[in-house]
């Protein structure tokens, strides 16, 4: 048991440390208390500008950069090897959006500067073709996606050998986790959101959106956040889609439209009939002797 005396020598330092304490703890209650009205802030802002601009008219066109690794998925073996020796590492080509308060279309953009005639057999122009080659596998010019933003669902055009499929999809908004993480890109107040792959996609997307933009759309038919896409990153960088300029105007009839012809298939099926032809033209060219002389 404490005597008197004791209590006294011991009184300073219980004081000093509970003061501590005290202002440690302040210090930790205003963090938090700053933390949340900003979020607080942020969300209200974007209740706010979505109820406007959802009453208003809200239409643009969206220039976006689509940048490839072409080396990342490579296996590890020899002849992935040679092939990093003649294939560029990256690859870039343009995509448009225009949008609508309630539908978007998104497509690939041809580069005019960049066409090359594919017969020359000139060497300078090796490296030409095979870009071309490649630009039109990856980006199809006549491959569009539709939106429709209010009833939250996606129809994709694709063309692939002289047919057309048509896949149809839903927008889920439950797909996406926010995580709080602000910052600006492109010039304007953007939020982080991470997307939730469904079973048996192992797909890491990480995308920036923009309440600024409220509307519920982004490039390659990526949407269902309340906010216009402005960057999205695919597997560590695998695949990087960039907004480049963004132009407010009123879009004319007929500039937006959902495609309708074609053979309509889900996306498991679409990737079946690529893989199985790709595989057939692998086939065919390794049975003619085919292969790389580099």
């Amino acid at each position: 048991m404490l005597n008197l005396q004791q209590l006294r020598n011991q009184q300073p330092e219980v004081i000093v440390i509970t003061n501590r304490n005290v202002e440690l703890k302040t210090k930790q209650v205003l963090k938090a208390k700053l933390h949340f009205m900003k979020t607080l802030l942020m969300c209200s802002f974007l209740i706010l500008f979505t109820k406007t601009f959802g009453q208003t008219a809200l239409s643009g066109e969206v220039a976006y950069v689509t940048k490839v690794n072409m080396h990342k998925n490579l296996p590890n073996n020899e002849r992935a090897q040679r092939m990093k020796e003649w294939i560029p590492e990256f690859t870039e080509f343009n995509n448009q959006l225009l949008f609508t308060a309630t539908e978007t279309v998104y497509k690939n953009v041809q580069d005019e500067a960049e066409e090359v005639n594919l017969d020359a057999e000139s060497e300078e122009h090796g490296p030409a073709r095979w870009r071309a080659r490649m630009l039109s596998r990856m980006a199809p010019p006549n491959d569009i996606i539709y939106t429709d933003v209010e009833n939250g669902y996606v129809t994709a055009k694709k063309e692939f050998m002289d047919k057309i499929f048509l896949i149809r999809d839903t927008v889920h908004m439950s797909n996406w986790k926010l995580t709080g993480e602000q910052k600006e890109v492109a010039g304007m107040n953007c939020m982080k959101a991470e997307y939730i792959p469904q079973a048996g996609d192992t797909s890491k997307i990480i995308v920036w959106f923009t309440p600024e933009i409220p509307v519920s759309s982004g490039p390659a038919g990526y949407g269902g956040l309340p906010g216009l896409i402005v960057h999205l990153d695919k597997d560590d960088g695998a695949v990087q889609i960039s907004l480049s300029s963004i132009v407010m105007r009123d879009i004319e009839k007929g500039e937006i439209e959902e495609p309708k012809k074609g053979k309509e298939v889900t996306q498991e099926e679409f990737d079946e009939i690529v893989r199985l032809k790709r595989e057939q033209q692998r086939q065919e060219w390794e049975s003619r002797g085919g292969g790389m002389h580099h």
